[in-house]
């Protein structure tokens, strides 16, 4: 199923950023990679590890203390994010090609949750007596990330937890069960 993003929020806390929001760039996934050669082979392979800290960054039109006051934090003192979409199925669901009867446009949603500190906070420089651009967020030291795509888990990493589910599995759950005392 391919969507185009019809519309898009983030909610910082309670607050609604919907009248500030420039730009938003979600994490980017990404694992480091371990380089191997076999015993006695002559090709190298990078075996996946564990999955790279999170960042992500979001830019709004002016100055808002209430989003300022968020850098400087202590690990502890997290900020939850919301980040969601609401995205129109622009292919029909038949593999054929046929469209449904119905012919209606079909609306989805997605939502994003992050948890961790604004860790750096970079407002636009002012020329004469406007700014310049858009003030620029870096949200990292994320311990929570849950993507939910039309009511399903897609990727969840809880730090804290220790819970790791990729479309819908949760790979720790036996690893958390065993260590439980």
């Amino acid at each position: 199923m391919d969507s185009i993003i019809r519309g898009a929020n983030w909610y910082c806390e309670e607050i609604n950023q919907r009248q500030r929001v420039d730009e938003t760039t979600l994490p980017q996934l990404e694992r480091d990679m371990i380089g191997m050669v076999m015993g006695g082979g002559f090709f190298g392979f990078e075996m996946p590890a564990e999955v790279r800290p999170l960042t992500a960054e979001m830019a709004v039109n002016g100055v808002h203390a209430d989003l300022k006051n968020r850098f400087g934090r202590e690990p502890g003192d997290w900020t939850t994010l919301v980040y969601y979409e609401s995205l129109l199925d622009i292919f029909p669901a038949a593999s054929n090609g046929e469209v449904s009867q119905a012919g209606a446009l079909k609306l989805t949603g997605r939502v994003v949750f992050l948890k961790g500190l604004l860790n750096a906070y970079s407002q636009a420089s002012v020329k004469g007596m406007k700014s310049s651009g858009a003030t620029r967020l870096r949200w990292s030291s994320i311990v929570l990330y849950h993507d939910i795509f039309n009511g399903k888990t897609v990727h969840k990493f809880d730090v804290q937890n220790n819970v790791l589910i990729i479309d819908g599995v949760n790979y720790t759950a036996e690893h958390n069960r065993l260590i439980s005392a």
